[in-house]
């Protein structure tokens, strides 16, 4: 999702990163209200390689459980993100498991320096879905 020629030493030119890593939280149909204001959001734990990639360019993530977790959000006037499948077709939301799924998110690094830390959500891609799991049906709820 993010080509080397856009990487200096693992720092982000354009302010786009590829993140790797398992779906623990999946806020996608469903967006979070946080005083007033819906974003869609998903949090993943990093993999190696997804974590080398946040601690390289500075991103704010949490432990818990041995796990090194990240969450990035999307503003929802600005549309759900595009999730792809792992043969990078274009699918919708539902694609995505509301845990355990293998993915690759590509996010936009904040700008400013206060904000820097911070990640925003542009395209989901599916790499392998949980096991036994199908695309998850919202209208349960």
């Amino acid at each position: 999702m993010q080509d080397k020629k856009d990487t200096i030493k693992g720092k982000s030119t354009n302010n786009y990163l590829s993140l790797t890593g398992t779906t623990v939280f999946n806020k996608l149909l469903v967006p979070d209200n946080f005083e007033g204001v819906e974003r869609y959001t998903l949090t993943i734990n990093l993999d190696k390689d997804g974590k080398k990639v946040a601690e390289k360019n500075g991103l704010k993530t949490f432990p818990y459980k041995d796990q090194t977790q990240i969450t990035a959000k999307r503003k929802v006037e600005y549309g759900l993100p595009k999730v792809y499948n792992a043969d990078k077709e274009e699918t919708n939301a539902t694609h995505l498991s509301v845990f355990g799924d293998q993915v690759t998110m590509l996010v936009k690094q904040g700008k400013q320096e206060r904000n820097n830390a911070y990640t925003y959500l542009e395209r989901v891609r599916v790499d392998e879905k949980a096991e036994g799991v199908a695309d998850y049906d919202y209208s349960e709820f």
